[in-house]
């Protein structure tokens, strides 16, 4: 269980790392209006080769349907109306990629192709941190609740409005930090410099309000600073941020450390969440221990699991290889 566990968090973190930075393009390309180069050069990057990163996507909902199917059902039903728009999300946003990139005539639906891609852009990251709220909440029991409050007020709080803000930057943070590496002119790593920035302080105003609202309605402990998501917070602002400012010319150790920072905030709201999954009106909980497959299952899904990775890492990182040295001779 724990095994399962813990390739959830990782394979969560990696999607999180790839994916989020490909759906924060969209932020990143809407930033920079005033710089038509940058935004050509940022839709180099944002290609149909960043599409494999929703294996991690699939990945997740494996782990989650075999070795925690009482949760994913609850998950799936409760939760229906954001997992179906972020999915619209990641449907439309390749579509309008592909629109953009290959009509033979671009130039008479440009705009509207760019507008959809950057609004489908932002619409996952944003149900995804409506997602991650609702966690937080109390559901109700199915067999009292009306459909407003099984299917809409679980997620529909401010606490989701927060959260979806904050995921939205974050993964504009992202966005920024992977492109400012294929960047080779001083004045425009100035200008990516300057977004990464303005992201960063994004998700710290986001995320300072969500622990606000949290606190102030007891959603969230911010007095004891020794729960997990204090302690990532502590790492962050004591660690991490000054390493990054410091080695922000070092465009692969300041990748690394911005992927530490996102890397943190999950693990910090992963332990935060821990044994609970979810909490219901009746008193009733979905936990780790009573929503788990049988021990037989899960050990076949971990077997499974490293297999699968054993197939995958090695073509998808030739994948990307062979892919940045594709962008690298069209400069």
């Amino acid at each position: 269980m724990y095994l399962t566990l813990a390739f959830l968090l990782i394979v969560l973190v990696v999607y999180v790392l790839f994916g989020g930075a490909d759906f924060g393009g969209g932020a990143l390309e809407g930033s920079l209006t005033r710089y038509p180069h940058l935004r050509s050069k940022l839709q180099g990057k944002l290609a149909p080769i960043w599409e494999a990163n929703h294996v991690w996507l699939i990945a997740i909902v494996v782990i989650l349907f075999v070795g925690f199917p009482k949760f994913f059902s609850a998950l799936s039903e409760y939760l229906f109306v954001p997992l179906s728009l972020a999915l619209c999300g990641i449907v439309l946003r390749g579509t309008f990629f592909t629109f953009r990139k290959y009509d033979p005539e671009p130039e008479k639906n440009l705009k509207l192709y760019s507008f959809l891609f950057r609004a489908s852009s932002t619409l996952t990251p944003f149900c995804f941190g409506l997602i991650v709220a609702s966690f937080l909440t109390v559901f109700p029991d199915r067999a009292e609740a009306s459909f407003y409050d099984m299917y809409v007020a679980p997620w529909m709080t401010i606490m989701g409005l927060l959260c979806g803000l904050f995921v939205m930057t974050m993964f504009g943070f992202l966005a920024a930090i992977f492109f400012l590496g294929e960047l080779q002119l001083e004045e425009e790593r100035k200008v990516i410099e300057k977004r990464a920035i303005g992201f960063f302080v994004g998700m710290f105003i986001t995320g300072g309000f969500v622990l606000a609202w949290g606190g102030m309605g007891g959603i969230v402990d911010i007095s004891d600073a020794s729960t997990p998501m204090q302690i990532a917070l502590q790492v962050i602002a004591l660690v991490c941020v000054p390493i990054m400012w410091k080695v922000r010319s070092h465009v692969w150790y300041l990748r690394l450390v911005a992927g530490v920072v996102v890397a943190t905030i999950l693990a910090g709201w992963f332990a935060t969440q821990y044994p609970v999954f979810m909490m219901f009106t009746g008193g009733s909980e979905l936990t780790v221990q009573n929503s788990c497959a049988p021990d037989k299952t899960l050990f076949l899904l971990n077997v499974g699991l490293v297999v699968v990775l054993l197939l995958v890492l090695p073509p998808l990182v030739y994948l990307y290889k062979v892919f940045h040295g594709y962008t690298a001779s069209n400069k």
